[in-house]
């Protein structure tokens, strides 16, 4: 079965599965705001999308042949905020190799949280 979406159409299920990277983390700070405004600081972004609660940052790239879907939704519950960083690349070529361009998204993203919590004194777990 092939997804049938602009963004993934060349992507089987289980090959979405396999080069697919989630991180997840609980933030302990309320300013959905200014973690949004750091992020989208220090890291380039195609699409946004923001309410009052919940921000989504989406970006795309093209890397030694293999393309990557970028993606962080960023949620402020009641004390926090939860945010998830996924990173889906598409493997190319006989060998289907993508480089795995998707763990180095997810930790460049990390990075630059851990910077906002280390300047902030915040705390922040990994879920």
């Amino acid at each position: 079965m092939v997804y049938k979406n602009d963004v993934c159409n060349s992507f089987t299920k289980n090959q979405f599965k396999r080069n697919m990277k989630v991180l997840k983390f609980k933030l302990g700070d309320s300013d959905l705001d200014k973690v949004i405004a750091h992020l989208v600081n220090n890291l380039k972004f195609d699409y946004e999308n923001h309410s009052t609660d919940m921000s989504i940052l989406a970006s795309e790239e093209y890397w030694f042949r293999s393309t990557q879907l970028n993606m962080i939704i960023a949620k402020k519950e009641k004390s926090h905020i939860l945010i998830d960083i996924i990173g889906a690349a598409g493997s190319t070529g006989i060998l289907h190799i993508n480089w795995w361009s998707e763990k180095g998204y997810t930790n460049r993203v990390k990075k630059v949280i851990k910077e906002y919590v280390d300047e902030f004194k915040l705390p922040l777990d990994e879920m």
